[in-house]
């Protein structure tokens, strides 16, 4: 596999800017992402009377106080197909007659979204499974 350059934030800022010499990555070849060398926040001046702070990158967040059932509503495109769902509380995993399913299977919705949307689906049930602990 080739070695394909990162391009996060302190890529982007070295094309600008070439005089500041960033730290960047390669993308992991492994996972097919980047890898994060921004390990604290700076304050670069990128122009004369331009500046902006470089931090690191966020691997994952979480919602808070968020339950499965509203995840889709953060989707626009899921909350899109949603309403064609036979079920009202559809979490768009399991359930029979499911339109957000249809839609990926269909390439109307692509495959990452649905899987980032299942992804925190999964997270949340996670934190509520250890709550109850």
């Amino acid at each position: 596999m080739p070695v394909i350059p990162g391009v996060g934030k302190s890529t982007l800022l070295n094309a600008i800017n070439k005089e500041l010499n960033l730290k960047t990555g390669n993308i992991s070849e492994k996972w097919g992402k980047g890898k994060h060398t921004t390990t604290f926040a700076t304050m670069l001046q990128i122009m004369e009377n331009s500046f902006i702070i470089d931090t690191p990158g966020i691997k994952e967040f979480m919602l808070l106080q968020v339950e499965p059932e509203e995840v889709s509503g953060y989707f626009k495109d899921i909350k899109q197909y949603a309403e064609g769902c036979q079920f009202n509380n559809c979490l768009h995993q399991n359930e029979p007659n499911c339109a957000v399913k249809e839609a990926v299977e269909n390439t109307k919705i692509a495959a990452t979204r649905y899987e980032n949307y299942l992804n925190i689906i999964q997270n949340i049930k996670d934190i509520n499974y250890w709550e109850r602990k």
